[in-house]
């Protein structure tokens, strides 16, 4: 197999910008878990449902911006409204993990059946039309890599946010030791529901740029949510940086296995990497770093 340097610009490309967008929902995915250990199976549902209300929003003859404004805002009070109304009626049940779990998996199926009777099949946000530029002879659409620089901006402004901030600090606070944390004054029940907000955000932001780059079906969430928990368990649970790494690695992945073998083996090329990095090394790439 000969990969000549224009699919390779390709590959590439493809691979970090999409890897970049996954990385957003991994992110958000790993945070909400770091916080109120809740393996949210709807993670995803957050991105599709952010694209799909952009995309009514901006066929009711509403312009791109307030229509994406709106969109990101409405993915904060969904993640809120999901964390006070169901996952906050769990707290402290010793099925915590099986009830959570079972919640969210319903959610993403009360979602896909609504977004597919709302929507229909695959819709596409109308991206701006910000010109393209010639790299090793393929051209490239300058959204690709502005949609990239943008996932990288809010993946730095998390890391500066929940470091150098003191919501952020109470954050992990609460993610460390809950009890300790409320011994010194944090209110862990307006962290949780902060935390769920911020993680809704990141993805729905994600879904905001896949939208216009890819397409979106009621599904997309479902994939995406595949995607963020392979990452999470190949970068290492807990790890932000184990995160982002692996994110950019199943880009790459993902984007040599669809330009090159075809698209129907990409899962099963992600999931190879997966049992791969279980059987090697089972802590995750960054393993019990953050």
């Amino acid at each position: 197999m000969v990969v000549s340097i224009e699919q390779l610009v390709f590959i590439v490309g493809n691979g970090l910008i999409f890897g970049s967008i996954l990385a957003l929902v991994a992110v958000g995915l790993s945070l909400i878990f770091g916080v109120l250990d809740v393996p949210n199976f709807a993670q995803g549902e957050f991105a599709s449902v952010t694209g799909f209300v952009i995309v009514g929003l901006v066929g009711l003859g509403i312009g791109l911006v307030p229509s994406i404004i709106a969109g990101i805002v409405f993915a904060f009070v969904a993640g809120v409204a999901v964390e006070r109304l169901v996952i906050s009626k769990f707290y402290g049940r010793d099925e915590f993990l099986l009830l959570t779990f079972f919640a969210t998996f319903g959610i993403t199926i009360i979602s896909e059946n609504v977004l597919r009777q709302m929507f229909g099949g695959f819709r596409q946000i109308p991206g701006p039309d910000i010109g393209s530029i010639v790299v090793a002879g393929t051209s490239v659409n300058l959204l690709r890599p502005a949609a990239g620089a943008i996932a990288v901006g809010m993946l730095i402004g998390l890391y500066i946010f929940t470091r150098y901030t003191y919501m952020g600090l109470a954050m992990r606070a609460v993610a460390d030791d809950r009890r300790g944390a409320e011994m010194i004054g944090v209110n862990y029940e307006r962290i949780y529901m902060l935390t769920f907000g911020i993680g809704a955000v990141l993805t729905g932001i994600s879904g905001v740029l896949y939208g216009m780059l890819f397409t979106l079906s009621p599904t997309s969430g479902v994939a995406l949510t595949a995607f963020a928990f392979t990452i999470v368990v190949v970068g290492g649970v807990g790890s932000f940086f184990g995160t982002i790494l692996a994110s950019l690695l199943i880009g790459l992945v993902d984007s040599f296995t669809a330009t090159m073998v075809g698209s129907r083996w990409r899962f099963f090329a992600i999931f190879a990497v997966l049992f791969i990095v279980l059987v090697l090394r089972p802590e995750g790439l960054r393993g019990g770093s953050t």
